[in-house]
């Protein structure tokens, strides 16, 4: 079950009906059961063993935090070790199920290097929905217990539906219990201008996955594996860069602007979790656009725990790639993201080596934050070409091409697949313009006509596919 299938347009019907008839507030028990009921036959749907998963992960932080909640301030040690009980569960079943296999591998390929032979079980566990995403939901809720920076919650269905909450439970936004337990008290009658933001939102967000991604995704799938072949022209490997680039920004920005819409019709606000990320000039602010909540976990709870900036440029440096490499780590237990966060740790760290990350860099000529920019988008891209593929030297022979091959005239056909960019181009040369003053937000009638339009392409123009890239995450 996915936003994308007629099973869970059944399931939201029904929860979307009990928040026109449950209750007056929408805080009242009843409606919280209905949402959490729903939460758990959505997540279970997909593999029912699986629940206990995320109760059990749930449970040990639920109880990590009370205890922590009844100790002194004083007494840090006690209020350490139940952190770490908490960090060794949710990050033990994390390790287990989504990187055993891996690092099974890991070690086989070490001893065949060192001559040795290493031939370890085969786990081959189907991960279960999610578990990046609740992982880090709940370890923030844990770390902001432990720094005083948030009273533990004492209602535990209350704590599982912050958990198990349907709308982002899968792929995001990463939702923090700062930013969604205080929801929980406050009342929720549905009004008309947050009913209309809501299905606005999931109009767009269905768009861009199933008219945008999905499209895009048929070419993608089709002629990948021609950026593989040794000699391979130039002209195709950006337009296959290119495409995939449009491609993971519409599925991933679809889900999560689904997810928030879904959000908004139930009550909830959830975080932005995409800003134009194609429009940024500097590696920081691609970061500062891209999978936003994600990035703000790694800075907030990963990047200053190791030092973040306060020690000297060394240290800062080896701090960025540090947080970069566990980033693409965290996406898959494949070497391709390894390299991935590898690229973007190094470029981080190289940016602000030339001082070119601050926001205060106006001084610099216009050339030189022009060709920056240029340097940070073509990153970008050959990161992804990393990211989407299957081995590392498959990638690199990818971007070889790119760089050496011969460019040639782009067929007719390749030239028409970009149209199924075009939207992903408007959204951001829009933000650009907004954020340079030279337009204004959409008014309500604007968005009404595009509405419209988005809703006909969806009807006619959906693509053969219904799965998420970041579900697999």
């Amino acid at each position: 079950m996915n936003f994308v299938s007629w099973a869970f347009a059944a399931l939201f019907l029904v929860v979307f009906l009990a928040r026109l008839t449950v209750g007056r507030r929408k805080v009242e028990s009843p409606y919280v059961a209905v949402l959490l009921l729903s939460s758990l036959v959505f997540y279970g749907w997909h593999v029912p063993v699986y629940l206990l998963v995320l109760l059990g992960a749930a449970l040990v932080d639920y109880v990590a935090a009370i205890a922590m909640g009844g100790l002194a301030p004083a007494q840090h040690r006690r209020r350490r070790a139940l952190l770490v009980a908490s960090l060794v569960a949710n990050l033990g079943l994390l390790a287990f199920f989504k990187y055993g296999s891996f690092a099974a591998q890991a070690l086989e390929d070490l001893a065949g290097l060192t001559g040795g032979s290493l031939r370890l079980p085969a786990l081959n566990l189907v991960l279960p929905m999610g578990i990046s995403f609740y992982t880090f939901q709940t370890l923030s809720y844990t770390i902001d217990v432990y720094r005083g920076e948030l009273a533990p919650v004492r209602n535990f269905w209350q704590f599982i539906l912050f958990v198990s909450f349907f709308p982002q439970l899968v792929a995001g936004p990463i939702v923090r219990a700062s930013e969604f337990l205080p929801q929980m008290a406050r009342p929720r009658r549905l009004r008309v201008r947050v009913f209309y933001e809501g299905v606005w939102l999931v109009i767009a967000g269905l768009f861009l996955k199933m008219v945008c991604a999905d499209n895009i995704a048929a070419y993608v799938d089709e002629h990948w594996h021609r950026g593989y072949a040794p000699g391979a022209d130039a002209t195709m490997s950006l337009w296959l860069g290119v495409m995939f680039s449009g491609q993971i920004f519409a599925d991933f920005c679809g889900y999560s602007t689904i997810a928030r819409g879904l959000g908004y019709l139930l009550g909830y606000r959830f975080p932005i979790n995409f800003d134009a990320p194609y429009i940024a000039a500097t590696f920081k602010n691609f970061w500062e656009r891209w999978h936003i909540t994600l990035s703000r976990w790694l800075r907030d709870y990963l990047y200053v725990s190791l030092g973040g900036n306060r020690g000297s440029r060394a240290r800062t440096y080896v701090n960025l790639l540090v947080v970069m490499l566990l980033g693409g780590l965290w996406h898959g237990a494949a070497y391709t993201y390894i390299v991935w966060g590898a690229i973007h740790g190094l470029c981080l760290a190289l940016e602000r080596a030339l001082q070119l990350h601050r926001r205060d860099g106006a001084y610099r000529a216009p050339w030189v934050r022009g060709a920056w920019a240029l340097v940070v988008q073509a990153a970008v891209l050959v990161a992804w070409i990393y990211f989407r593929s299957d081995t590392v030297a498959g990638a690199t022979t990818f971007v070889a091409n790119l760089a050496f091959g011969a460019w040639t005239a782009p067929a007719g056909w390749m030239l028409l697949s970009l149209l199924f960019l075009l939207p992903v181009a408007t959204m951001h040369l829009h933000t650009w313009l907004q954020e340079h003053q030279r337009v204004g937000p959409l008014g309500a009638g604007v968005k009404a006509v595009l509405a419209a339009g988005m809703t006909y392409g969806i009807v006619s123009l959906y693509g053969g596919t219904s799965d998420f890239i970041y579900f697999q995450f």
